[in-house]
């Protein structure tokens, strides 16, 4: 894929008046509201399902940056060598550089870290799988360091070509680099020549589980078992889930219980029993609505249904006109019947009734959405598609849902659908629906790259795109993918006039999430550390900078308290780069009283934060100190004290710590 060049232009979104806060307005509380209404439980309730397990992870793994050495141990520990493992590293040693092409789940991943770690005891990096051949020719490698690209996302073909390749392995040779990409596709024989691409299968099924059950007492009769009551294709990722569920005391068939076949089967034989109109749209509707109400989700399914006549015309001649009846018709006995695919819920809630519509297994919705795919024509598609429209305002994570799991069967038709959405064409419930589905993909390693492949090609769009892409960088995305998240906000905080909302609330959501959930919340400080110490930067450029950071120092978390200070408290030896951009702001007069404020409010926050505030506002002091001209020191004193006096906040005590810490410092010099 190719990108967009940035624009240069001074960013209009950094003008005063009133038309930039009313947007600064919006987009906070847009990406607030996505945030708040995103959250595993309500994923839970809302009866989502992600791979094969019932429920998403707790915390998601960042698929950029270094690897963990003790995770990487464990990896290896029963990786297994396919028989493709030797050319690999052959290639690799002599060429520095390999491909590795196959199927998804087949264990790529893992094999490049195992080859990596044949060549190099150097730390290991996984980089951004779109990154393009032409960033993987330009970056800077360190010695005897390892890469890996995981699946990478390949550009148009004239640029994945034979010379691209020899690009990319001397660059990384001559700097004694070893670098490992994986693919989903095959390359054009003129482009594996520079580069061997090795066809990748996965290992064979019976070594898996030897070395996943190694510690048992007798695993050859355990799989000789499984191997007769697993037949068929099974695919690397669920051979570890079984050989885990059993190394972890289930029996056999329950670790087999674990990969879902009985709810695959009993949909598919549903499906095979002939179905009426209705029962085919109830289990369509509930896969983009369950958990819903049964009032809303049977009104729901009339608008679907009359969306389906429009679409799917029912034949009818003079013999099928039915005879006119006064009978009313019990259509809820034929909606939920009680061998059927979906059931309502009764939630008691302080004694009062609610009913909701769910499945009758959480996992059928994956299955249903795969054989409707595989069983109904365009026509039919085409209704869902104009129902949906009418569905997503109120109930866009639930659509979000369904879209997420249609995409592990048909990525193009979900990608066909949100991509108008992602640019506005239904408002922001249809925007904030396409971010919903792109934060859901990132739980699926599959999906992962998609996502972040769509919010890449976003970013380089219309100015309604950008801002859903920012958006989207912004929390769920962001946690997968912390640093091309840091530099796309960036990028688009550079083009900020052709962003429709503000993207700096964006970069501070970001850094917010980061902090919360992760530990890679310093990308975002290093990325604007290295932009203010750029050498005569343009002045629009400085001014965007200080303006970002200082959005940055101001973000609190869900919690409502300052998150650069929990940063400072979860990493006080990260103190010198905060030092450096609050001087940075505090000197910066347009930027100086947000920086104060700032400050004082952090400090405020510390007293609830930490159990000993003071030695980290003398921390902090520190860190100010070495960044603050002496000069000042007496300025920023005063200016702090007119401003606890006009907004008394009880923080003079750590003020007083950190104003100090600062002028003993100054002192310490000017002795020393």
């Amino acid at each position: 894929m190719t990108e967009t060049p940035e624009k240069t232009e001074s960013p209009s979104a950094t003008a005063a008046g009133p038309a930039a806060s009313k947007q600064a307005d919006s987009s906070r509380e847009q990406i607030k509201g996505a945030a708040v209404n995103f959250t595993i439980e309500t994923l839970n309730a809302h009866g989502s399902v992600f791979g094969a397990t019932e429920r998403p992870p707790a915390r998601l793994r960042a698929d950029t940056g270094r690897l963990d050495d003790p995770e990487i141990a464990k990896e290896l520990r029963v990786f297994v060598p396919p028989t493709s493992f030797d050319d690999a590293l052959a290639s690799l040693s002599s060429d520095h550089a390999v491909v590795l092409q196959g199927d998804a789940g087949t264990g790529k991943r893992l094999s490049a870290i195992a080859l990596l770690r044949e060549v190099t005891d150097g730390p290991l990096a996984q980089l951004s799988p779109i990154i393009t051949l032409k960033q993987l020719a330009e970056r800077e490698y360190a010695k005897n360091n390892g890469y890996i690209v995981v699946d990478r996302k390949t550009e148009d073909r004239a640029a994945d070509t034979d010379f691209t390749w020899r690009t990319v392995r001397d660059r990384v040779r001559d700097h004694g680099a070893f670098l490992v990409v994986t693919a989903t596709c095959k390359a054009d024989k003129a482009a594996a020549e520079a580069v061997a691409h090795i066809d990748w299968q996965q290992p064979e099924f019976r070594d898996v589980l030897r070395a996943h059950l190694d510690t048992m007492a007798d695993p050859e009769t355990v799989i000789a078992e499984l191997v007769e009551m697993w037949p068929g294709c099974r695919k690397l990722a669920d051979v570890a889930a079984v050989a885990k569920g059993i190394a972890d005391g289930k029996d056999l068939t329950a670790a087999l219980d674990l990969l879902d076949t009985t709810s695959s089967q009993e949909v598919h034989q549903w499906f095979n029993e002939p179905r009426s109109r209705q029962e085919v749209l109830s289990v369509t509707a509930l896969a983009f609505l369950a958990g819903v109400s049964q009032r809303t989700f049977e009104s729901l399914l009339a608008a679907l249904a009359s969306k389906a006549d429009e679409f799917i015309p029912v034949d009818s001649g003079p013999e099928d006109r039915p005879t006119p009846t006064d009978l009313m018709p019990q259509n809820r006995r034929q909606l939920y019947p009680e061998d059927g695919l979906v059931k309502v819920v009764r939630a008691d809630a302080q004694g009062v009734a609610r009913h909701q519509v769910h499945f009758a297994e959480g996992r059928y919705r994956q299955h249903v959405l795969a054989e409707l795919w595989q069983r109904m024509d365009a026509p039919f598609w085409d209704a869902v598609r104009a129902w949906l429209p009418d569905v997503i305002e109120e109930h866009g994570l639930e659509v979000a849902s369904g879209l997420t799991e249609l995409a592990r069967t048909a990525f193009d038709e979900v990608d066909d659908l949100i991509w108008p959405w992602s640019d506005g064409e239904l408002g922001w419930p249809g925007q904030i629906t396409a971010i919903y589905v792109l934060w859901l993909m990132s739980f699926d390693d599959t999906l992962a790259p998609e996502a972040l492949q769509r919010a890449t090609m976003w970013a380089n769009s219309t100015p309604a795109r950008r801002w859903t892409a920012a958006v989207s960088f912004s929390q769920v995305l962001g946690v997968r993918y912390p640093h091309e998240a840091a530099k796309r906000l960036w990028q688009l905080i550079r083009q900020s006039d052709a962003v429709a909302g503000d993207a700096y609330y964006a970069l501070a959501a970001l850094f917010c999430t980061l902090t919360e959930e992760t530990d890679d919340a310093g990308i975002v400080l290093v990325l604007l550390d290295g932009q203010l110490n750029k050498t005569r930067p343009k002045p629009w450029l400085r001014k965007v900078t200080m303006t970002a950071t200082v959005m940055v120092l101001l973000a609190t978390e869900r919690t409502g308290r300052s998150a650069v200070i929990r940063y400072l408290h979860d990493r006080p030896e990260k103190a010198g780069v905060l030092g450096r951009l609050w001087a940075a702001v505090i000197r910066n007069r347009p930027t100086r009283k947000n920086a104060l404020i700032a400050l004082r409010d952090g400090l405020k926050d510390l007293r609830d934060i930490s159990d000993d505030p003071g030695s980290l506002a003398r921390t902090l002091g520190e860190a100010l100190a070495s960044s603050l001209p002496a000069d000042e020191h007496e300025p920023l004193r005063r200016d702090l004290a007119s401003l606890e006096a006009r907004n008394r906040k009880d923080t003079s005590p750590l003020i007083e710590q950190l104003l100090d810490a600062i002028t003993q410092i100054t002192q310490e010099k000017e002795t020393g």
